[in-house]
């Protein structure tokens, strides 16, 4: 390979690992606001006994 090659095929390595980074990123964050929307969703919901009212208090 010449060097302008290598370099571009450097570049497009660069360019895919950056983009692997990124995706992994976002799957962290949506796996996390995943995880505490269902946490606070369950937790919501054991809070409110059968005798208690719903609506909020003003």
């Amino acid at each position: 390979m010449t060097a302008p090659q290598e370099r571009a095929t450097a570049g497009r390595a660069r360019r895919v690992r950056e983009a692997a980074a990124a995706l992994g990123v976002r799957a962290v964050l949506l796996a996390y606001w995943g995880t505490t929307s269902l946490l606070a969703r369950r937790r919501a919901n054991v809070r409110t006994g059968v005798g208690e009212s719903v609506r909020r208090k003003a």
